[in-house]
C-alpha cells in the first residue's frame, strides 16, 4: 500500500481578507508537490479548507488514489477537529468545503488528520508559502488599481428569437436562426463599408453570464475535467465578451439582420469587425 504525507496552511490579511494557501506532498522523504494558490477574500479557516482540498485533488496526480494511504498534518486545530468529527461545522462558508473534502477522502484507501503545531518544519514552510503568495496577490492588486479602467460602451442591441433562459444555442449556426443588430444611431456611420452576404465577426457582451468562474467544463467534452475558462468558449468568464461569426444577410438602415448569431434578446453590442479569409483562417 503506497503512503503519501501532505501539509497544509492557511492565511487571511484581514481575517476575512486577502487569502492564500499552500501544501506539500511528500512520498517519504521526497517533496513531489510544494505549491501556494489565491483564496479570494475569506477567512483563515476557509483558506485552511482551500489548502487541504487543492492538495488532496493534487496527490492523485502521484499515486492510485484506491491503493493509497494519506497522512494529512495541519495547525488548523478547527479544520482538523471537523474532519475528524470532534467539532460540528457551523459556519456556512465551510460545509460546502467540509463536504469537498469528505468526498475527495473517500477516493483514497484512507485519510488520516493529525494537528500540528506551527513551529512544525513543513508546516513553517507552507506558511512561508502563503505569505509569498499573499505578498504577490496583494503586489498584483496595487498594480490593477493603476492600471486605467477600460470603458467599453454598446453599440447597438441585439433583438433575437432566444428570450427564456436556455433557450440560445451553444454556437448560432447549429440552429441556423435570424437575428437583428440595432445599431444606435450615433453610430450610423461606421456602418459604411459593411454589404449583404458579408461574413462579419460580431462582438457581444454576455450581460447575464458569471464573471467570477475560472474554470469550467468544455462544452466539446462536457465529461471530462474542468478547464481554465480561457481555454473554452463559456460566456462565464472574467470578462465576458463573445466573439460570432455570423453572415450578415441585409442592411436595412441601421438594422443588421444576420444569421448565425446566438445571443439573447437585448444582449450589447460592443462592435464589429470583418472577416477576412487570408488572416482568420490562413491554413484553410
Amino acid at each position: 500500500m503506497k503512503k503519501l504525507t501532505i501539509y497544509t496552511d492557511g492565511a487571511s490579511r484581514g481575517n476575512p481578507g486577502l487569502a492564500a494557501c499552500a501544501w506539500l506532498i511528500l512520498d517519504g522523504c521526497e517533496v513531489l508537490e510544494a505549491e501556494s494558490a489565491g483564496a479570494g477574500e475569506n477567512t483563515n479557516n476557509f483558506a485552511e479548507y482551500t489548502a487541504l482540498i487543492n492538495a488532496l485533488r493534487s496527490a492523485k496526480k502521484y499515486c492510485t488514489a484506491e491503493e493509497t494511504e494519506i497522512d494529512v498534518y495541519s495547525d488548523s486545530e478547527l479544520m482538523i477537529r471537523q474532519v475528524t468529527g470532534q467539532y460540528a461545522v457551523r459556519a456556512s462558508a465551510l460545509k460546502p468545503l467540509y463536504a469537498e473534502v469528505k468526498r475527495l477522502a473517500e477516493s483514497y484507501a484512507s485519510v488520516s488528520y493529525t494537528h500540528v503545531p506551527r513551529e512544525n518544519p513543513y508546516v513553517s514552510s507552507c506558511d512561508w508559502m502563503c505569505n509569498q503568495a499573499l505578498d504577490m496577490l496583494k503586489k498584483r492588486e496595487e498594480e490593477q488599481c493603476s492600471l486605467p479602467k477600460p470603458v467599453c460602451n454598446p453599440v447597438g442591441i441585439v433583438h433575437s428569437p432566444f428570450v427564456e433562459k436556455g433557450s440560445a444555442p451553444k454556437q448560432g449556426r447549429h440552429l441556423n436562426a435570424e437575428s437583428t443588430l440595432e445599431i444606435f444611431p450615433e453610430f450610423a456611420e461606421a456602418i459604411g463599408g459593411l454589404s449583404a452576404g458579408d461574413d462579419i465577426f460580431v462582438l457581444c457582451w454576455f450581460d447575464r453570464a458569471e464573471r467570477v468562474v475560472l474554470r469550467t467544463k468544455s462544452g466539446r467534452n462536457p465529461e471530462g475535467e474542468p478547464r481554465g475558462v480561457f481555454s473554452t468558449r463559456s460566456p462565464a468568464r472574467p470578462n465576458p465578451i463573445s466573439l460570432t461569426l455570423v453572415k450578415l444577410l441585409e442592411i436595412d438602415g441601421t438594422k443588421l439582420r444576420v444569421r448565425g448569431l446566438e445571443m439573447y434578446d437585448g444582449t450589447p453590442v460592443l462592435d464589429i469587425k470583418p472577416y477576412y479569409a487570408d488572416i482568420d483562417s490562413p491554413d484553410a
